[in-house]
């Protein structure tokens, strides 16, 4: 088994962030909220420099189709920092594209060809906005599907994700708006493996517990963003999942998907926050090993092709 990334395909990840925005390009964080448009690479070169002074080595970053997601500038990362980068295809809502848009008028085949094809020849370079693609080296290596509070997306979308990833052996990385629709999602995917991102914003032990023993990778990413809670919430849900010998279905990231989150542009908490800040109060409450694991052989064998 291996896991794709914008560079070529590798057998370990390394310290990973499985939940990361690094570049959202173009004219949709213009016109939608200005504090999403992620454009620079140097400021991106900053921040992750910094996280790999820390032992950071690979991210998931989740921009995907129709977001300004850019091949050339997570390659172009990759290369300057030695990050590996795992580049997703697949859609956020439904609702965040236009009805002209081809997600709403294709059939299940045909949207999961476009899928297959990012993933198995190169992601495209304007993120299949057409009618001509411009295939970049760099590949998709997860499969994104978003839910919408308590509302699954339609079952054309679902099946065309679950049709791709049955085809490639990628896995689905999903939003689950705050934390919602977790075993919803599992019943209609019917995949190998799923990750269930933001699914700490519904911080109910039984619940996540639940979905982790069906298998299911939780992706938790409020560390630092205490607007959402305070860290001592995770620290606690870790603590209690750990406990319940679900410590293997943890992954950790920070979804600093705004410029107001990075230094580099004059906010935070940045990158580094995970590994100085999170990470040692995990290990200070007897959870180092989780940690580790969450942050590594966890990571590589959520996101492996397979």
């Amino acid at each position: 088994m291996s896991v794709r990334t914008v560079l070529g395909d590798v057998e370990e990840l390394g310290v990973t962030y499985a939940h990361e925005h690094l570049f959202m390009t173009g004219d949709w964080a213009v016109r939608n909220e200005p504090d999403y448009r992620l454009d620079s690479l140097e400021a991106a070169v900053e921040e992750v420099s910094a996280a790999r002074r820390l032992g950071l080595s690979a991210v998931v970053e989740m921009t995907p189709l129709g977001f300004g997601r850019s091949p050339r500038l997570m390659r172009a990362l990759a290369e300057r920092t030695g990050l590996h980068v795992v580049a997703v295809t697949g859609f956020h809502k439904s609702t965040y594209y236009s009805d002209a848009h081809w997600l709403h008028h294709y059939d299940v085949d045909e949207i999961a060809g476009l899928l297959v094809s990012e993933i198995e020849e190169g992601m495209d370079d304007l993120g299949l906005v057409g009618p001509i693609i411009r295939r970049s080296p760099a590949r998709a290596g997860a499969i994104k599907l978003a839910a919408g509070y308590h509302r699954l997306p339609g079952d054309r979308l679902i099946s065309a994700v679950a049709q791709a990833s049955r085809r490639t052996g990628a896995p689905v990385v999903t939003h689950c708006d705050k934390g919602t629709m977790g075993h919803e999602l599992l019943d209609a995917l019917a995949v190998d493996r799923v990750v269930l991102g933001h699914i700490d914003h519904n911080p109910d032990v039984g619940y996540l517990a639940s979905l982790a023993e069906r298998g299911a990778y939780l992706a938790f990413d409020r560390p630092g963003r205490i607007k959402y809670g305070p860290d001592s919430d995770v620290v606690a849900l870790v603590e209690a999942l750990a406990a319940r010998g679900l410590g293997h279905r943890l992954l950790f990231g920070m979804d600093l998907a705004r410029r107001s989150y990075w230094p580099s542009l004059g906010g935070g908490p940045g990158l580094s926050y995970l590994l100085d800040r999170f990470v040692p109060r995990l290990t200070a409450a007897g959870l180092g090993e989780v940690a580790t694991a969450a942050l590594t052989a966890n990571a590589t064998a959520a996101f492996a092709l397979r």
